[in-house]
């Protein structure tokens, strides 16, 4: 596992700390921060360390250091994020099976769009991270499934007895850009942030046929809906939206009110009852009888 270097450390503990004694304020000057070298370097090297698959563009890791060399690309991108010229390329449609036999869609950007996604990440995650709440574990540093479980467990050994998993159906595909952008911006201000995010969302997506064809299949400026995953910020964005619904949880006190605990893991809803812990929650309600 990569090491955050300690200058980018410094700035994620002083984002988290202003967002956190300051629920109400807005981050405006973010966007240099998003190309500064050694942040886009690190962007770079945990986009490589995740060993993903090419984008739409069919650029390799391998490719790139073979051409061009890190070090390049790493300059390239930060001028193009620097004089705001920066693209991002369409989305290549992937496809990955489920357990029931279905299939799930997966969007995978380009190299270039994974790692500036991850420095806008590097850069933002810590803000978010300030006002998420503790039962959200999906997507989150240092929280896992197992957490997730053990929290689970936790509850019904204090005498919540029944548990009800849900999950949100074809969640990655549905989460509306507007409401999903509005949430962002009540945190930062920043209009190149939100321009870039924006961006990403209304990007093309388009499949390779297995003749080599490439064609385009959902996405663009007309498109409403949805976040590709396989998208490095994707996760993010996800967590942040269904975020609201954390919010909603605490702040009419429910928990209290209704005798029941939220439990979230990340997304996907088909609402069923059962008595057994579950080894991967996406969303778990836990009852008082």
């Amino acid at each position: 596992m990569l090491t955050t270097p300690e200058n980018i450390r410094t700035l994620q503990r002083k984002l988290y700390r202003k967002a956190k004694q300051d629920p109400a304020f807005r981050f405006h000057a973010l966007y240099d921060k998003v190309y500064r070298a050694d942040i886009l370097s690190h962007a770079y090297a945990l986009v490589r360390a995740n060993k993903g698959s090419a984008g739409i563009d069919g650029v390799t890791f391998a490719a790139i250091e073979e051409r061009e060399g890190g070090t390049a690309f790493i300059a390239e991108l930060e001028e193009a994020l620097k004089s705001k010229t920066y693209k991002p390329d369409p989305v290549k449609r992937g496809m990955i099976p489920k357990a029931d036999g279905s299939q799930r869609h997966l969007g995978i950007p380009t190299i270039r769009d994974r790692v500036a996604q991850m420095a806008v990440k590097l850069v933002i995650e810590p803000i978010f991270e300030a006002e998420f709440c503790e039962s959200s574990y999906g997507f989150r540093p240092k929280k896992s499934a197992h957490d997730a479980v053990e929290d689970v467990a936790y509850s019904m050994n204090k005498g919540y007895t029944e548990v009800i998993d849900a999950d949100l159906s074809k969640y990655f595909d549905t989460i509306p850009h507007a409401k999903l952008l509005a949430v962002v911006a009540e945190r930062i201000s920043d209009g190149a942030i939100l321009h870039l995010i924006k961006t990403w969302l209304k990007a093309p997506i388009m499949k390779v046929d297995k003749d080599g064809t490439k064609r385009n299949v959902g996405g663009g400026k007309g498109n409403r809906t949805g976040t590709p995953q396989g998208g490095v910020i994707s996760p993010l964005l996800a967590n942040l939206y269904l975020h609201l619904l954390d919010r909603i949880w605490e702040r009419r006190q429910l928990q209290k009110r209704l005798g029941a605990r939220i439990v979230r893991y990340a997304d996907d809803s088909v609402p069923r009852r059962h008595a057994r812990v579950l080894s991967h929650p996406r969303a778990a309600m836990l009852h008082k009888r």
